[in-house]
């Protein structure tokens, strides 16, 4: 009954049931990575978890790994993480990495949670694929903008702005936001 409510809440009617999925328990999917054809695992921007789904059957996931105590998060909202905003991931064999949206708040604040990349190991496959968490690297962005300023490129020292673009205050929604 739980899942049926879910269900209807969470669409209006397809057009085409037969190849329609509905993957729930999460409020914003940004990623996903294929663990074999029948599984995946879903990344949401606004926590850590990282659920497996059945690719073929809709509902919820069969497990969720959450990595968030081994993050070293800072950034908190009364005492608790706030999330690393999980925006992509790409897989290499058998390790997957996570990568956090690297700008700013949508204010413009400094956001140092979403500057992580993380990796987790993958082991199994099927509804008993589990991850490992593996490590994490917090530099991406400041190595981005050293490489722009640097002319690392070859376009121009500071070319694409990301020094300028990346300092508090500037929105990362803008042409010249990072």
């Amino acid at each position: 009954a739980r899942f049926s409510r879910l269900m209807r809440a969470s669409s209006l009617a397809c057009s085409n049931a037969a190849s329609t999925r509905f993957h729930v328990g999460a409020s914003d999917a940004s990623t996903a990575i294929a663990v074999d054809a029948g599984w995946m695992l879903v990344a949401d921007d606004e926590n850590q978890a990282l659920r497996l789904y059945d690719r073929v059957r809709s509902g919820l996931p069969a497990a969720a790994f959450d990595f968030t105590d081994q993050l070293g998060l800072t950034d908190l909202d009364d005492g608790v993480p706030r999330e690393v905003d999980i925006e992509a991931s790409t897989r290499v064999g058998g390790r997957v990495f996570w990568t956090g949206s690297q700008g700013n708040a949508r204010g413009g604040a400094a956001r140092p949670n979403t500057r992580r990349i993380f990796a987790t190991d993958l082991s199994g496959a099927g509804a008993a694929a589990a991850l490992a968490y593996a490590g994490r690297y917090d530099h991406l962005r400041d190595d981005l903008i050293a490489w722009d300023v640097a002319n690392g490129h070859g376009l121009g020292a500071d070319f694409l702005g990301f020094a300028a673009g990346s300092q508090p205050g500037v929105l990362p929604t803008i042409a010249t936001g990072f």
